[in-house]
C-alpha cells in the first residue's frame, strides 16, 4: 500500500477525545472521477457530476473522508507511483476549489499478473482485502464497522464486508444484499449516508 501525502488530514471535531469514529471510505474511478481505463495522468481526470459537492458536505459534517484505490496499472507497467501521486495531487487541488478535501489518499500498486516485479503479487492492501482500510482507521481513528465503502466495483463490496461496513454501490446488481444500498452516483448517495452517520 501506498499513502499520497497530499491528503488534508485535518482532523474532525472531537477527533481523539471521544474515541473512534465512523469514517467514508471512497473508491476513486467509477465514484470520484470517471473511469477511462487506468487513469494515471491529470489528463485524463475527468470529475463525477456532483462528486466535489458530495465530498464537501462530508467535510461539514466533520466525518472523515479516505480514498481507497487499487492501481494495478503500476504492476503492469503503464504508469508508476509517482504519476498516482501527481493525479491524487491534482484532485486535492481540484476539489479544494469546491471548498473539499480528502482526508488521506491510500493506493494498492500491486497485480498478482504484473509485469513490474516488486509489484507482481498479491497483496492485503489490494481490494477486496482489507489492507487499506485498516491503514485509514488507523491514520483517522476509524470505526470501521460504523463506516461506509462507496465504490463502483465488486471488489468494493467485498472490501465493506471485509470490514463490516456498510456499502453503496454505484455499479449494477448491488440490489438484494444486505448492508448494501445501490445509487446511481456519490452525489445521490451522499445525503442518505450523511443521515445514517448523524442520526
Amino acid at each position: 500500500m501506498t499513502v499520497s501525502p497530499d491528503g488534508h488530514r485535518a482532523s474532525a471535531p472531537g477527533a481523539g477525545d471521544q474515541g473512534l469514529r465512523p469514517g467514508i471510505l471512497l473508491d476513486r474511478d467509477g465514484t470520484i472521477i470517471v473511469d477511462h481505463g487506468y487513469v494515471g495522468s491529470v489528463d485524463r481526470v475527468e470529475f463525477i457530476e456532483g462528486a466535489p459537492g458530495a465530498i464537501a458536505s462530508f467535510n461539514r459534517a466533520g466525518i472523515p473522508v479516505a480514498v481507497v484505490t487499487n492501481q494495478a496499472g503500476v504492476a503492469r507497467g503503464m504508469y508508476g507511483i509517482d504519476d498516482v501521486t501527481q493525479v491524487h495531487k491534482y484532485i486535492a487541488g481540484c476539489l479544494a476549489e469546491h471548498g473539499a478535501h480528502i482526508d488521506l489518499f491510500l493506493f494498492s500498486p500491486y497485480h498478482p499478473a504484473g509485469v513490474v516485479e516488486a509489484f507482481a503479487r498479491t497483496s492485503e492492501d489490494r481490494k477486496p482485502k482489507p489492507g487499506m482500510a485498516r491503514a485509514a482507521a488507523t491514520a483517522l481513528s476509524l470505526d470501521l464497522t460504523a463506516s461506509w465503502v462507496v465504490g463502483d466495483r465488486p471488489e468494493d463490496l467485498g472490501l465493506a464486508e471485509a470490514i463490516g461496513a456498510s456499502a453503496v454501490y454505484l455499479g449494477p446488481g448491488g440490489r438484494g444484499r444486505q448492508g448494501v444500498w445501490p445509487f446511481p452516483s456519490l452525489a445521490a448517495a451522499a445525503p442518505f449516508i450523511l443521515e445514517r452517520i448523524t442520526a
